[in-house]
C-alpha cells in the first residue's frame, strides 16, 4: 500500500472537512493507485460500522473503553492515518459521522457546536520609551526607529531588531554623539516593551538574535541593546525563548525569581498568581527563587515552579510536549482537567466559559489539536469522550451534563 506521510495528512484533512482542491485531487489519484487503498479509504469512511462497535464499548470506563477500542477495530496502519488529527483519533472518527452518538442514542443530545470561533492573531503593542505606543499586526512592514543606534523592523509577526551602523566620530565636536554610542553599547539605554492582550500572540528577534515568541496576555520589557556582562529581560504571562549562544549569561525576571541560561531553549508561564513554572527543552539552566540566593539546576525534560510566598521550587520530570505545544501551533492535553483546558480556551479564543456542574470541571482529557484552528473540533472532542454537552452561542461556551 502507498501511504506516506502526505497521504496520511491530506486523508486527515478531507474527514475533517478542510480538503483543498488540489489535495483532493491527489488524493482521488492515491485512491486509483490500488484495490488496497481503496479498501482502506473505504474503512475510514464507514463511520457507521465503527459507531456501532464503539457504542459497545462505551458501557464501561470511557477512557478504557476507546483504548479498547482502538486495540480490536482500528489497524495499526489505520492509526498512523488518523494521528494527524489528534491523539485519541477523535477528530477523524468525529468527522465520520460520530458527533451525534451518545450512550441512549438520542438525537436531542448532539454535541457538535454550530457557531464558528477562530483563534487570536499575530498582533501585539510596542511601548518605546516616552510612552510611544506602536500597534503591530502580523502584516506590519514599516521600519521602527527606536533610537539613534537600533531599528526594529516588523516582517510577518515578527519584530526584528537590528543595529545601524554608526558614522565614525573624527573630532570633539561630536563628543556628546561618542558619549550616547558608548553608553548604548554598554547597556544603558532604556527598555522598550512588547505586550499581547486577549487571544494574540507574537514573536520578537532581539538584537543579540535570541528569538522569543510570546502567547496571550503576556508582557515582555528588555533593552534594545544589551550591556557588556549580561542580558536580561521581563516577563509577566508566558513566553517561549530560544536564545542565543553568548559569553554573556541571559537572565529571565519574573515576579517569583529569575532564569538564567548561556544558550538554550524553554518555557516560561507567570499566569498562575505566585508562581512561575519553567520547563526545559534544551540545554542547561539554573533558577533562583526571588527570595532565597541558592540556585537549582534543570535538566531538559523537567519542569520547575518557583513559589513566590516561601521562596520554594519544586522539580519533577515531564513531557515537554505538553507545556511547550503552543509555540508550535499544538493544543497539547495530557490528562487535563476540563476547568484548566477550558482556561487556555478562553484566552486564546477570546470565549467565556460557564459550567451548569462544578463537578464537570473535574473531568479530564487527552488529545493533540490545531491551535490555530477553529474552536468546533476541540469542544466536540472533549464532549464526546467525556460524555457532557457542550453548547456555544455568541462566544459563550456552556458545559452541562446529560443526566
Amino acid at each position: 500500500m502507498y501511504l506516506n506521510k502526505d497521504i496520511e495528512q491530506i486523508l486527515a484533512k478531507h474527514f475533517l472537512g478542510n480538503i483543498t482542491d488540489q489535495e483532493d485531487e491527489i488524493l482521488r489519484k492515491w485512491i486509483d493507485l490500488s484495490d488496497e487503498n481503496k479498501a482502506l479509504f473505504q474503512k475510514l469512511s464507514t463511520a457507521d460500522k465503527l459507531s456501532v462497535k464503539y457504542k459497545n464499548y462505551t458501557e464501561i470506563d470511557s477512557e478504557r473503553a476507546w483504548i479498547r477500542f482502538k486495540k480490536k477495530h482500528i489497524r495499526s496502519s489505520l492509526i498512523i492515518v488518523l494521528r494527524y488529527a489528534a491523539t485519541l483519533l477523535l477528530p477523524i472518527l468525529i468527522a465520520c459521522g460520530m458527533w451525534y452518538f451518545s450512550l441512549d442514542n438520542k438525537k436531542e443530545e448532539k454535541r457538535e457546536v454550530a457557531e464558528i470561533v477562530l483563534p487570536g492573531i499575530s498582533q501585539a503593542t510596542l511601548t518605546l520609551p516616552g510612552n510611544q505606543k506602536r500597534v503591530l499586526t502580523g502584516c506590519s512592514t514599516s521600519p521602527i526607529n527606536v533610537n539613534k543606534s537600533t531599528i526594529a523592523v516588523p516582517h510577518n509577526g515578527t519584530l526584528i531588531y537590528s543595529p545601524i551602523v554608526p558614522e565614525k566620530i573624527t573630532n570633539s565636536e561630536n563628543e556628546p554623539e561618542r558619549k550616547q554610542s558608548e553608553e548604548i553599547k554598554a547597556g544603558n539605554n532604556e527598555n522598550n516593551t512588547l505586550t499581547t492582550e486577549g487571544g494574540n500572540e507574537f514573536w520578537v528577534k532581539l538584537e543579540d538574535g535570541t528569538v522569543i515568541h510570546l502567547n496571550y496576555n503576556t508582557e515582555l520589557r528588555y533593552p534594545v541593546r544589551f550591556g557588556n556582562h549580561e542580558r536580561t529581560v521581563y516577563l509577566k504571562g508566558e513566553a517561549y525563548f530560544k536564545i542565543a549562544k553568548d559569553a554573556r549569561p541571559f537572565y529571565v525576571i519574573t515576579d517569583e525569581g529569575s532564569i538564567k541560561q548561556y544558550g538554550t531553549e524553554f518555557n516560561v508561564n507567570t499566569f498562575s498568581p505566585g508562581r512561575t513554572e519553567v520547563v526545559l527543552v534544551r540545554g542547561k539552566i539554573s533558577l533562583s527563587a526571588t527570595s532565597k540566593n541558592k540556585e537549582t539546576l534543570l535538566k531538559p525534560g523537567q519542569v520547575a515552579n518557583l513559589q513566590k510566598n516561601n521562596g520554594g521550587i519544586e522539580v519533577r520530570d515531564v513531557d515537554p510536549a505538553t507545556y511547550v505545544g503552543w509555540n508550535y501551533g499544538r493544543l497539547i492535553f495530557n490528562n487535563t482537567t476540563l476547568e484548566d483546558i477550558m482556561q487556555t480556551l478562553k484566552h486564546w479564543y477570546g470565549v467565556n466559559i460557564y459550567f451548569e456542574q462544578e463537578s464537570l470541571k473535574n473531568l479530564h482529557f487527552t488529545g493533540d489539536m490545531d491551535r490555530y484552528g477553529s474552536i468546533n473540533p476541540i469542544l466536540q472532542a472533549i464532549a464526546q469522550t467525556t460524555n457532557i454537552r457542550i453548547s456555544i452561542k455568541e462566544k459563550k461556551v456552556i458545559i452541562s451534563s446529560f443526566n
